[in-house]
């Protein structure tokens, strides 16, 4: 893919979260407001949660205006991870929330309020559930068609928010027939345990992009560099960023009798151009050549053994 290529289609998944958004907060919107009008503190809660949906928007639209721009002198790494601090800061507010909803949801267990529900009521909570659907359907389209992990992944969350709003809408009817309204509290903290599940979602691969977790398998890395002429073995594999954006590096072993100029044009070139083709998302790649002896097969990453934790690293 081209810089230009790239940059178009990252300019086609920021309109795509642009309208998204939009459409997550007019169901937010429309849930809080028949939320406060009704007494319904479950909907209230749907509403907030249906906030997440947006908060993950907002996330997604930042990491690729930050995305577009290209490493400086600062960050020569580029600008990847300005997502990651923008993704804790927004989960910083989700876990406000839904310490409020949890909180609320356990008032109304022990002092159940009775409110009426206007029939209007449910049709305002159908439209909510259809932009959902909509949402859905268009954002998972163009995740598909672009091949982008961000978009089907948030069309997976508004999904689940759309069965929440179900479950929402069921209770409503339990509530109604019943008169028990204490059903307001369980769902109200049910939803509470989605929200839950929502910061975890969006925590956890930020978690692992801040602590550099691999992001390709070693084994997968050696698998194609192996096969390559001139490669003796590989090893000491690591990777970190993101699967569309990541640096690796390694450790090559070629012939002995090969000059510095051989290893870098006849083999290290070889490799690159393999390893990019194997994975799409390689930016990078550093190798640091090694003889083909005994000594150097057994170590890696020991320039500093003793006082380097890695060096026991294969």
């Amino acid at each position: 893919m081209t810089a230009k290529e790239r940059l178009e289609r990252l300019g086609s998944i920021q309109r795509v979260l642009g309208w998204t958004l939009v459409m997550n907060l007019a169901s937010s919107v429309i849930k809080i407001a028949l939320g406060l009008t009704t007494g319904m503190l479950m909907i209230v809660a749907d509403g907030f949660h249906s906030l997440g949906d947006s908060l993950s928007n907002v996330v997604g639209f930042v990491g690729i205006k930050f995305a577009k721009r290209s490493p400086d002198e600062t960050y020569a790494y580029g600008y990847d991870k300005f997502e990651s601090i923008a993704t804790m800061i927004i989960v910083s507010l989700m876990s406000v929330t839904c310490f409020k909803v949890f909180e609320s949801g356990i008032g109304r267990l022990i002092a159940p309020h009775v409110v009426e529900i206007p029939f209007l009521g449910f049709g305002i909570l159908a439209i909510s559930m259809a932009i959902n659907l909509a949402t859905v359907l268009y954002e998972g389209g163009a995740g598909r068609k672009l091949k982008s992990d961000l978009l089907i992944a948030d069309a997976s969350e508004t999904k689940s928010d759309l069965l929440i709003s179900g479950g929402v809408m069921l209770s409503v009817l339990i509530i109604a027939k019943t008169g028990w309204w204490r059903i307001d509290g369980i769902v109200t903290m049910i939803i509470g345990c989605f929200i839950l599940r929502v910061i975890w979602e969006v925590i956890s691969p930020t978690i692992r992009l801040l602590a550099d977790a691999q992001v390709v398998s070693p084994k997968a890395v050696i698998d194609v560099v192996s096969g390559i002429e001139g490669v003796a073995f590989c090893h000491a594999v690591r990777s970190r960023g993101r699967k569309d954006g990541f640096f690796l590096e390694l450790h090559l072993g070629v012939a002995r009798d090969l000059s510095v100029e051989e290893a870098h044009d006849r083999v290290c070139h070889r490799v690159k151009h393999a390893l990019h083709q194997a994975f799409p998302g390689l930016r990078s790649a550093s190798i640091h050549i090694e003889p083909d002896n005994e000594s150097a097969k057994q170590r890696a990453n020991s320039v500093f053994k003793g006082t380097d934790p890695y060096d026991h690293a294969s």
